[in-house]
């Protein structure tokens, strides 16, 4: 019996790893010194969110007597993946991988989130589209009946595509662009505060107010355009 048979292979002929994109140089990132100092959830690792980027985002939870995150949906047309960097009294295992749904809750994942021994730090990574729009939505239910209290729309297309519109954002050239979910994810604390946002229409109840201290999305947001505007003085105090 002939266990094994001479194959010529030429090398060029197989598959290889493309070159990387000059406009995206390859990097590298600590997921714990980086998040140990990061402004907010769902905070870009990378400086990378155009049309085909691959944009993984950490977040840290922890618990304490004070300690409130809230819940929420996120609904996206593009796949997330999540990882689990590390975890302790949560509902995630350290190392743990998993794919969201389209329309996927969102909250702490601690079990008890006044535990001050728990915590979570895990990275969602999303796949920016590639072609066409892309669009996601948050959206939040009445906490008593479980009825649709807010749903926030919007447009994610990134940039690249025809489809972006950086003026809904900043300006055109702001050097440092806004993460789209991150920014209408502040939109929809907006709309979820609000008294008619708190109301639910079903039901009457009045739903606590959403604790967006604790996401920290207002502070990325001011943070990312305190820094384009501070780029654009420095511009033209050169000129």
């Amino acid at each position: 019996m002939t266990l094994h048979s001479e194959v010529n292979v030429d090398l060029e002929d197989t598959r290889r790893i493309p070159p990387p994109d000059p406009d995206r140089e390859p990097l590298k990132v600590n997921v714990y010194e980086r998040m140990a100092k990061a402004a907010a959830e769902l905070m870009p690792l990378f400086p990378y969110d155009s049309a085909g980027a691959i944009v993984p985002c950490g977040a840290v939870f922890t618990g304490g007597p004070d300690a409130e995150h809230g819940h929420f949906f996120h609904w996206n047309t593009v796949n997330e993946v999540v990882v689990t960097y590390g975890a302790n009294q949560a509902m995630l295992a350290p190392g743990q991988i998993f794919v969201t749904q389209q329309l996927h809750g969102v909250n702490s994942f601690l079990r008890n989130e006044k535990d001050p021994e728990a915590f979570a730090v895990m990275v969602i990574t999303q796949h920016q589209s590639t072609s066409g729009d892309q669009r996601e939505a948050v959206l939040a239910r009445c906490k008593k009946c479980k009825a649709e209290l807010v749903r926030h729309d919007y447009d994610a297309t990134p940039h690249g595509l025809p489809g972006y519109d950086a003026k809904s954002y900043g300006a055109d050239e702001d050097p440092i662009r806004q993460f789209a979910t991150l920014y209408h994810s502040l939109k929809f604390v907006e709309l979820r505060n609000s008294e008619e946002g708190r109301t639910c229409a079903e039901c009457g109840h009045v739903n606590d107010v959403f604790p967006a201290e604790r996401w920290g999305w207002g502070r990325q947001v001011a943070q990312t355009q305190a820094v384009s505007a501070a780029h654009r003085t420095l511009k033209e105090a050169a000129s």
